[in-house]
């Protein structure tokens, strides 16, 4: 069965799973309390991203932002 793309950034249900899956890892691992979960956080970068590639560099810099957070405390 072909999974539907949710807009016209080619992004699939399975693969925004997989993106809100690393978010929690990056908590987990960091130790971070985070005022939303990783659906909110994931929801909110992919209705801010125009396209793939900035949807990935938005996730990224989220992770890397908790990374930096631990290494401060």
């Amino acid at each position: 069965m072909a999974e539907t793309m949710a807009n016209d950034l080619g992004i699939t249900e399975s693969y925004r799973q997989s993106v809100r899956a690393k978010i929690d890892e990056a908590i987990q691992m960091y130790g971070m309390l985070a005022s939303k979960n990783s659906i909110e956080m994931e929801n909110h970068v992919y209705q801010k991203a125009k396209s793939k590639e900035q949807y990935v560099g938005y996730v990224a810099r989220l992770i890397l932002e908790y990374r930096k957070m631990s290494n401060a405390s």
